[in-house]
Order: structure tokens, then C-alpha cells, then sequence
């Protein structure tokens, strides 16, 4: 009975580690297909995708300075509109540099 044990055991020890290197293949297949799609499909469209994200961000700054500016009476057609918006470019650029200095990039 003893050595029936043991084979039993032997063999659901090999059924184990087939098993094992069949789903450790099928891993780095999906591993080496992830990045050759990485590759050939999204890393061509990064800098298309990052233009497009610094211009959504380019226009809702601006539509925030103007927001600020019109909250105190300074919007489009007012002789002070112009300074309104390069004070606000300005601070926001000091406010960027001081966070940039501190994490240091």
C-alpha cells in the first residue's frame, strides 16, 4: 500500500509540474505579446497622445485665467485684461518652478 502511495505521489508530482511549466510558457507568451503590442500599436501614438494632452491642459489654464480675470472685472475689452492674464501666467509659472525645485526635477 506504501508504494502505491508513493507513485500516486510521483505522479500527481509530474501531473504538478506540467501543469506548472505549461501555465509558466503560457505567461511569458502573453508577456512577449503585450510588449510587441506595446511596441507596434501605442508607443507610435505617445507623442501624438502627449500634444494632445498638453493642449487640453494649455486650454483649461487659459480658460481658468480668463475665468479669474472676468471674476474680477478685468475680462476680454477691459484695458487691464491683458496684464490680468500675463500676472496669472506668470504666478502660475512661479507656483510650478517653486514645486518643481522642492521635488526636484
Amino acid at each position: 500500500m506504501n508504494s502505491q502511495k508513493a507513485v500516486t505521489s510521483r505522479r500527481a508530482m509530474a501531473i504538478a509540474r506540467r501543469v506548472y511549466d505549461e501555465i509558466n510558457i503560457a505567461l511569458w507568451a502573453l508577456a512577449v505579446v503585450l510588449a510587441f503590442y506595446v511596441v507596434v500599436f501605442i508607443a507610435p501614438k505617445l507623442p501624438e497622445l502627449r500634444a494632445r494632452a498638453e493642449a487640453l491642459r494649455a486650454e483649461a489654464i487659459n480658460a481658468q485665467d480668463e475665468w479669474y480675470c472676468q471674476r474680477w472685472h478685468m475680462g476680454p475689452g477691459t484695458p487691464m485684461h491683458s496684464q490680468c492674464v500675463l500676472d496669472l501666467v506668470q504666478y502660475r509659472q512661479s507656483i510650478e518652478n517653486r514645486l518643481a525645485d522642492e521635488n526636484g526635477f
